[in-house]
């Protein structure tokens, strides 16, 4: 009979044991949920991760680009942001500080770099205006500097410059230059126009508004659409660039451009636009060994006339924004140079 009588009190204990380590599982699941909570945030509280130019062009397009447009991308590296896009802050030099555009901002040096009368050169450079104003600023140029900041697509560049035209941009900065001098009617001698990444957007515009510009940079920023189901760029849409660029090879406006190989898928990356323009000048460029310090890779290179491309190894997310630290270079060896010839 003892067995018996003690059966009950063993199932009561087990049962008892069960309920426990339901208890202690279901306290721990709770808490390593209330944790997961708090070092995850929600998909919409995520900030998004800007993307390398990759995407085709939008879906649903009704038909190729016309003369001189340019594809828009999903998110191109935003340099305010990303950190691959960092750029040692080295100050103003001797600008004050920005003056405030309708569409960006402005740097005007200071009082008595621009004699009156002379007029001044003028640089704008359409997406990363930090990182530009880190690389240009410093060196005192003497360059008026304009930088825009539109959006991350190559159509909020090509939207930002239809709503306030190239003439009125122009008008804003002689108003700021000016105002900053205290000399009227300041006016551009020399204009320099620069894009990086989807900057490109803004250009077509400019090409074909009655005060072109003097030089044109294009910094890993030409790009071009694909013929419906074909992997050929569609024909005729380039035809701004190649006529700047034979007018370049014949000793007119200066054109850079340069590449590096990041892939794009949908539409021709800037490696292809290049050799494209190059192939439709006859041309065709000197292929350059890198140098064991050159960090951005030199692959090859072509000069001509006022026509200048370089091409770089560089495939990565980082190879695309060092492209910005060329502009230096360009503007001291090559723009500023050929501004002087012409006057």
């Amino acid at each position: 009979m003892g067995p018996k009588r003690d059966q009950p009190r063993v199932l009561s204990a087990r049962k008892r044991q069960a309920r426990d380590t339901l208890v202690l599982l279901a306290s721990g699941a709770v808490v390593l949920m209330a944790l997961a909570g708090r070092s995850t945030p929600r998909a919409s509280e995520r900030p998004p991760t800007p993307a390398l130019p990759t995407a085709a062009l939008p879906v649903g397009a009704p038909s190729p680009l016309p003369s001189g447009a340019t594809p828009d991308r999903i998110p191109t590296p935003d340099p305010e942001m990303d950190p691959s896009c960092s750029f040692a802050d080295r100050g103003f030099g001797a600008y004050g500080t920005y003056q405030p555009l309708p569409l960006g901002k402005v740097l005007v040096p200071p009082p008595g770099a621009i004699p009156p009368g002379t007029g001044y050169n003028l640089l704008v450079h359409f997406h990363g205006a930090e990182p530009v104003r880190r690389e240009v600023a410093p060196l005192d140029l003497g360059l008026v500097i304009a930088v825009v900041d539109a959006g991350i697509r190559s159509s909020d560049y090509a939207r930002a410059l239809r709503a306030t035209s190239w003439k009125t941009l122009l008008g804003t900065i002689d108003h700021a230059v000016a105002e900053s001098t205290g000399i009227p009617d300041l006016h551009p001698r020399r204009i320099a126009v620069s894009s990086w990444s989807a900057g490109s957007g803004a250009i077509p515009t400019i090409l074909t508004a009655d005060r072109s510009p003097d030089a044109l940079v294009l910094l890993d920023s030409l790009y071009a659409g694909y013929a419906p189901g074909q992997h050929a760029l569609v024909p005729g849409q380039l035809a701004p660039y190649l006529s700047l660029a034979q007018a370049a090879t014949r000793g007119g406006p200066l054109l850079f451009l340069t590449h590096t190989t990041v892939p794009t898928v949908g539409y021709a990356s800037t490696e292809e636009t290049a050799t494209f323009l190059l192939r439709q000048l006859g041309a065709s460029a000197v292929l350059v060994t890198p140098n064991d310090g050159d960090p951005l890779r030199l692959v090859r290179m072509y000069d001509g006339g006022s026509l200048y491309m370089r091409g770089y190894a560089g495939a990565t997310r980082e190879d695309h924004c060092a492209q910005l630290r060329l502009l230096p270079s360009i503007l001291t060896e090559h723009v500023l140079p050929a501004f002087e010839q012409g006057t």
